[in-house]
């Protein structure tokens, strides 16, 4: 039923504002060091947030894209991969958005890809991590399968404040 649509939208965004609450504590007592905070103008202090499962084992991993020019340079931005417990599995630097979240799994986990420049980077799960610094890595011959869903495309999704 048609009316039935907005409530499940309403019920989807008020869980992930119950997340992002979370994730603020997060970030604020265990990401970023008290000095980062003491300097942080409160206009920096801004982030994306979502949710996906990466390894196919039914819990979500978030990903946190912080956007502001705090976190951010020439290359790129900031973002961190937390799993279900919100504890860290990946601090990415120099990395611009969106990322591209393939169907494909290697070494148990879903493909990232990330576009530099006119190239394509593939980023694998290895040792527990996806690799840190996107530029580092040499741009792929293959490209992102047609299905594959973006993150953070045209910085739509709704924005938090820590």
């Amino acid at each position: 039923m048609e009316s039935d649509k907005p409530n499940k939208k309403k019920s989807e965004s008020s869980s992930e504002d119950s997340l992002a609450v979370k994730v603020q504590d997060y970030i604020t007592s265990q990401y970023l060091k008290s000095e980062d905070l003491k300097v942080m103008d409160i206009s920096e202090r801004k982030f994306n947030l979502y949710q996906i499962d990466l390894n196919n084992d039914g819990k979500k991993e978030i990903f946190i894209n912080f956007f502001t020019p705090y976190f951010c340079g020439s290359g790129g931005c900031t973002l961190a991969l937390l799993d279900s417990d919100l504890t860290l599995i990946n601090r990415f630097t120099v990395t611009r958005t969106p990322i591209t979240i393939d169907s494909t799994i290697e070494n148990g986990w879903k493909v990232l890809w990330l576009q530099d420049a006119n190239a394509w980077k593939k980023l694998t799960h290895k040792n527990g991590k996806y690799p840190s610094n996107p530029s580092l890595i040499n741009s792929s011959k293959e490209t992102p399968k047609d299905n594959a869903i973006k993150l953070f495309e045209g910085n739509s999704s709704k924005s938090y404040s820590f």
